[in-house]
Parts: C-alpha cells; sequence; structure tokens
C-alpha cells in the first residue's frame, strides 16, 4: 500500500508525516493539535512549545483512554443485551411449547367432555 505524505503546520513549525492513513485525515488531526497547542501556549506566556506539546499529547491521551473505556462498557453492555435475549428467547420458545401442550390437552378434555354429553 502505498505511503500519503504530509506537512503539518503546527505552531508554525513544519512536520512532514508518511502515513497510511488519508491526507485529510492526517491534517485534520494536526489542525486539531495546532489549535490546542496554540490555546495552552496563549493561556500562559512561560509555557514553551514542548512543554505545550505534552499538554496537548496528555489531553489527547486522556481522551483516548476515557473513550476505550466507555467502548469497554458498551460491549460489555452489548453482550449482557445479547445474553439476556438469547435468555428470553428461549423462555419464549418453552413456553410456546407448552402452551401448545395445554391447548391440545383442552382440546382432548372438550372431546372427552362432548362424548360424555351425549
Amino acid at each position: 500500500m502505498k505511503r500519503n505524505r504530509v506537512v503539518l503546520h503546527i505552531c508554525d513549525q513544519d512536520f512532514p508525516i508518511a502515513t497510511d492513513n488519508t491526507i485529510a485525515y492526517v491534517k485534520e488531526l494536526g489542525e486539531g493539535i495546532d489549535t490546542k497547542m496554540r490555546e495552552i501556549l496563549g493561556a500562559s506566556k512561560r509555557v514553551t512549545f514542548a512543554q505545550a506539546a505534552v499538554l496537548a499529547a496528555l489531553e489527547y491521551a486522556d481522551n483516548a483512554q476515557k473513550a476505550e473505556k466507555s467502548i469497554e462498557l458498551l460491549r460489555s453492555q452489548i453482550s449482557d443485551y445479547l445474553a439476556d435475549a438469547e435468555d428470553s428467547k428461549l423462555n419464549f420458545e418453552l413456553v410456546r411449547k407448552e402452551n401448545e401442550k395445554l391447548k391440545a390437552e383442552i382440546e382432548k378434555l372438550k372431546a372427552k367432555a362432548g362424548k360424555k354429553d351425549e
């Protein structure tokens, strides 16, 4: 697969990147990082470029970790829902079979009662 090459402009510095992702996607990521770093740098004159980069990376890592935990929770909930649905399906089948059995028994009793009346 051909690797895409893109140059990201982050806080007036260029970062050449080779990636398997689309150029548009990588540029979007770069724009997000640029925005976040400019926000951090604008908040304090004492923050260096490297410090801003680390703080931005920490925020993105925190968001990614929280998203991963949320995904794991959703997967667990879906798994529980699927198990509940399977249990409900089995219970429904048991009730359906019992219902058919009772219907047949009622028909037998009706037929038996009808013979007694004659």
